[in-house]
């Protein structure tokens, strides 16, 4: 298997004082559904965008088995928790074309390429639509559609089913499921993970607490009492 993304020695602080995260190792390989759980504070999101270069961390940060670089970076592609950090523009294909027209994709492969996103997700019919008239769930598929519109290989997601009724973090496990691509995806909502990942990265407080095979770490109850998620 070829290394997708490695993080050694990640460690941050946003006062200078007080550690966020403190040496974090971690790696995905190709292919890997990989969930990055822990409780609220843990340093889930701040991990994320350490590794996206979002915040500077110490520590190195591998995309594709070389350093972070614009290159590498292209190949990556996150969802955040708010969808309308994503979604902001007119309607969904603005959204979606905007990032691909900035690449210098032309307007016509652009919009098949966003149509095409859309239907990935189960809404090409609203491609004319404001984020905004969307249900929470739709603006959450719809922020997946925007991530997979440039064909990334590594894909982020962010507390996806934050808000998130029943009915609609089904729909989002089971579009996740048929993705053919890397995913982290950082959460603390087990019972959407279960049927997802079958590795899991645990952090308590800003530190590594392990890695598990996915089936063995959702029955270790004395574990998940440990970390705050249950």
């Amino acid at each position: 298997m070829k290394p997708v993304l490695e993080l050694n020695n990640i460690s941050f602080s946003f006062d200078g004082k007080k550690a966020t995260l403190s040496d974090i190792s971690l790696h995905l390989e190709e292919g890997e559904k990989v969930g990055l759980v822990g409780a609220n504070g843990a340093g889930k999101s701040t991990l994320l965008w350490c590794a996206l270069g979002l915040l500077r961390a110490h520590g190195e940060v591998r995309f594709f088995g070389q350093r972070r670089n614009a290159e590498s970076l292209r190949r990556v592609a996150v969802v955040f928790q708010n969808p309308e950090d994503q979604l902001f523009m007119p309607s969904l294909l603005d959204d979606l074309t905007l990032p691909l027209l900035n690449r210098g994709v032309s307007r016509e492969s652009a919009e098949v390429s966003a149509h095409e996103a859309l239907a990935r997700v189960g809404l090409d019919s609203l491609g004319g639509k404001p984020a905004r008239q969307l249900s929470l769930g739709q603006r959450k598929r719809a922020a997946i559609a925007s991530a997979l519109v440039g064909s990334p290989e590594l894909l982020f997601l962010d507390e996806p089913t934050s808000e998130l009724d029943g009915r609609s973090r089904r729909e989002l496990a089971s579009l996740l499921q048929t993705l053919n691509l890397t995913l982290l995806i950082a959460s603390h909502d087990l019972t959407f993970l279960k049927n997802i990942v079958t590795r899991v990265i645990a952090l308590d407080e800003g530190r590594s607490a392990g890695s598990f095979v996915a089936g063995d770490f959702f029955q270790n109850t004395i574990l998940l009492k440990q970390l705050g998620l249950i």
